[in-house]
């Protein structure tokens, strides 16, 4: 199993949306802008962006300078947080054992396969929640180096 595109894609609106309003570029970015500077199509774009607010992620503002904005500091949030929001919790792995094999020691197999999903599960969110958004640009504009 893998996770669907929508929560790469929503990472990318996190960090696109924290580096503009930060850098003092818009005050709420335009889901259009995010829809074309990611080139993820507008009604997906849409999608993201309602699954974010409810998660209480983004906030939006409706009228001619609306769009979205981080509900909390970049620092706050971490790649758990949108996986949560994006992927609905979902497990990686399925956690049941083939139901068809027997015996005991199947059933050790079994309880020993589900064991090991199970803490590669947990490492995986152990991960992501130790990375915030702010981790993964930069937080003052890049400058081109002198040129002698």
């Amino acid at each position: 199993m893998s996770y669907s595109l929508a929560y790469y894609q929503g990472i990318g609106v996190v960090i696109l949306t924290a580096v503009k309003v930060e850098r003092g570029i818009y005050d709420y970015v335009p889901s259009r802008q995010i829809s074309e500077m990611l080139a993820i199509p507008l009604p997906t774009t849409v999608k993201i962006l309602q699954t974010l607010n409810r998660a209480g992620i983004l906030e939006t503002k409706e009228g001619s300078k609306g769009g979205v904005r981080l509900a909390k500091h970049p620092d706050e949030i971490t790649l758990l947080d949108v996986f949560t929001a994006i992927e609905a919790d979902r497990p990686l792995f399925r956690m049941e054992y083939p139901s068809d094999l027997t015996g005991p020691i199947a059933q050790e197999a079994g309880r020993n396969v589900t064991l090991a999903l199970q803490r590669s599960e947990q490492a995986m969110r152990d991960s992501l929640a130790a990375v915030t958004i702010s981790s993964l640009y930069p937080r003052e504009p890049q400058t081109e180096p002198d040129q002698d």
